[in-house]
């Protein structure tokens, strides 16, 4: 069964008008009912962000779980 982990997406603007090229993306797991941050990443706009958030999670030990991402 795959584990859900949730996220959302929020693209960085400077002086309230201009877009920087960077997105945050905050990454949840669901502890005890409560959404809980897991990790944070720091992308630029053009990166895709399901395929980065499952490379983070290659990269610290959970490359053999399976996954679903559910944008917030």
């Amino acid at each position: 069964m795959k584990k859900k982990l949730y996220y959302t997406v929020e693209k960085e603007i400077e002086d309230d008008q201009f877009l920087t090229g960077c997105k945050n993306v905050t990454v949840y797991e669901i502890i005890n009912n409560e959404p809980k941050t897991f990790f944070i990443l720091n992308l630029l706009n053009e990166e895709n962000t399901k395929k980065e958030i499952q490379d983070y999670l290659d990269d610290n030990g959970y490359g053999d779980d399976e996954f679903e991402f559910i944008l917030l």
